[in-house]
């Protein structure tokens, strides 16, 4: 996506823990590379601020909230503080205290960005459906790319179909603990 999609149609999912070491280093950091790319108010989002530690990894959350916002238009707002801490650094970012809705293929790129134990830091980077979609289709050509939307049509639909059932409560979860 380059510089450019970098710079204007991206967007961070924070680990947000909110702990004051844990903010002042990652806002330092997140700060600090959009002031280095000329990055002005990125859009920065933390589900952790909804979620906690949930039983799956932090980034694991990220990265199906950021499914999550291309899949739905909206990009989840961190409504836990009324207001950045003082000591948060945020010259170049900016923290969303609203949800806020978005045109999903006006952006382009995620970053997720989580802290380990002891103050670890990573960011993975992850490419739009809308922008794989096209990175696949300039490889193997329009022809295999249609041809894979028609096989993928009956996945979709059963997909909603359990979405469906599942929110109506009329899908138990499967548990087959200690079975084979």
């Amino acid at each position: 996506v380059g510089e450019e999609g970098l710079r204007h149609r991206s967007f961070v999912h924070a680990h947000g823990t909110g702990t004051p070491q844990n903010r002042v280093t990652e806002s330092h950091i997140l700060d600090e590379t959009a002031r280095l790319f000329g990055i002005r108010d990125w859009p920065v989002c933390a589900i952790k601020s909804f979620l906690g530690h949930s039983i799956g990894a932090a980034a694991g959350d990220q990265v199906v909230m950021s499914l999550g916002t291309w899949a739905h238009g909206w990009l989840p707002g961190i409504l836990t503080a009324p207001a950045n801490a003082a000591d948060v650094h945020a010259t170049h970012l900016d923290i969303l205290r609203q949800h806020r809705d978005c045109d999903p293929t006006e952006l382009d790129v995620a970053l997720v960005n989580a802290k380990g134990f002891g103050g670890n830091n990573a960011t993975a980077t992850l490419l739009a459906p809308h922008v794989a979609r096209h990175m696949m289709e300039k490889r193997f050509g329009t022809a295999a790319m249609d041809a894979w939307r028609a096989r993928n049509e009956a996945v979709r639909t059963a997909s909603a179909d359990h979405d469906a059932r599942a929110t109506a409560g009329e899908a138990p979860p499967i548990y087959r603990f200690d079975q084979g």
